[in-house]
């Protein structure tokens, strides 16, 4: 087993730490790990393995000639290394990309995955959705859980509260992440707005789509902060300190890492029961509401102020343990070695 590489597709990206984390967990296991990128595309040989992440980036385009030019030499890409006697994996982080679903998606996705020795998924609620999907088997998928960040980002020591005048005693609601309509910040704060005055304090920090009218919404309310820029990982760790919860108010979500984040900082996590969130977000960790229920995220917002801080955060420590990083990186080995059993392609836990 140490002679073959991983070849991650990728290694490390600069907008999400997963692979970078996962990576270290699988070198530390004495297995090689490369980098996936153009530099390495003829380097995988008989044996290897090529791990793909997030293949929409590789497929799509801006316009659809160019979108089936770049999907061609995709797949031309993955036969040759079948033919070459390397084995291929996918981690399906999301069962659609961001930008929606397309004909194109599903054909693309699919075939896709006929051509994978196996795939993962961070749920079992996404392996059902998936397996539906894509028309699979359920036992194809292998749920290995999302690792948790707990240690991932070294902060500056800024003091977030004091940078926007909010003060010790308020219990603050952190949104944090990029901003766009899925997101359901919207939402958020008109349910925010429904609280009784004095209740707490809402920041909202991330770059926002173009056009989309963040500012606006949150005018009016002092106790509504908003910095509308892009969190870098330096202060990443500062505001999720400065919080006492992490509302993730999101329209339609596959397995969200910001959930993961929260938790990673033993905060509570409210947010809408969809996708996996119930399988993150288990009993004590959060607040979990109703997506049709209109008055739910106002009401989530109003139990997770109430919340026992020390009874949350040893649930919470709890869940953590299930979320190692070495025993997920573990239980992929064991799928790369064809050493797993279709026992253990069912469990959540690694």
């Amino acid at each position: 087993m140490s002679e073959k590489t991983v070849y991650m597709w990728p290694k490390i990206s600069p907008h999400n730490k997963y692979t970078e984390l996962l990576s270290r967990s699988i070198e530390r296991r004495g297995l090689r790990v490369a980098h996936y990128d153009r530099k390495a595309m003829f380097k995988p040989g008989k044996g290897d393995i090529v791990h793909m992440h997030w293949p929409s980036y590789t497929y799509q385009a801006s316009v659809f000639p160019l979108t089936l030019a770049k999907s061609l030499f995709f797949m031309a890409l993955l036969y040759a290394y079948k033919s070459r006697g390397v084995r291929l994996y996918w981690t399906i982080h999301n069962i659609w990309p961001h930008n929606g679903k397309s004909r194109w998606d599903a054909l693309m996705r699919r075939r896709l995955l006929r051509l994978c020795d196996s795939a993962f998924v961070l749920s079992d609620s996404v392996r059902r959705e998936a397996a539906a999907a894509f028309g699979t088997r359920e036992d194809r998928l292998v749920v290995t859980p999302h690792g948790h960040y707990v240690g991932a980002y070294s902060g500056r020591g800024t003091d977030i509260r004091s940078r926007f005048g909010i003060p010790r005693d308020r219990f603050l609601f952190l949104f944090i992440g990029r901003i766009n309509p899925y997101k359901g910040v919207d939402r958020l704060i008109e349910a925010y707005r429904r609280l009784e005055p004095g209740t707490g304090a809402l920041l909202i920090a991330g770059q926002a789509d173009s056009g989309y009218p963040l500012e606006s919404l949150a005018a009016g309310d002092d106790s509504i902060k908003v910095h509308p820029e892009f969190v870098d990982d330096g202060e990443l760790s500062d505001f999720m300190e400065a919080a006492d919860a992490v509302v993730l108010p999101y329209r339609q979500i596959t397995t969200s890492g910001s959930a993961i984040l929260a938790l990673s900082y033993k905060k509570p996590v409210v947010a809408p029961r969809l996708g996996s969130l119930g399988e993150y977000v288990s009993e004590g960790c959060g607040v979990l509401y109703d997506p049709d229920d209109p008055d739910g995220l106002r009401k989530a917002l109003l139990e997770a102020a109430k919340l026992d801080k020390e009874e949350t955060e040893k649930r919470i420590e709890a869940k953590l343990g299930e979320l190692d990083w070495d025993r997920i990186a573990g239980k992929m080995m064991r799928v790369y070695d064809g050493s797993a059993d279709g026992s253990a392609r069912q469990e959540v836990r690694a």
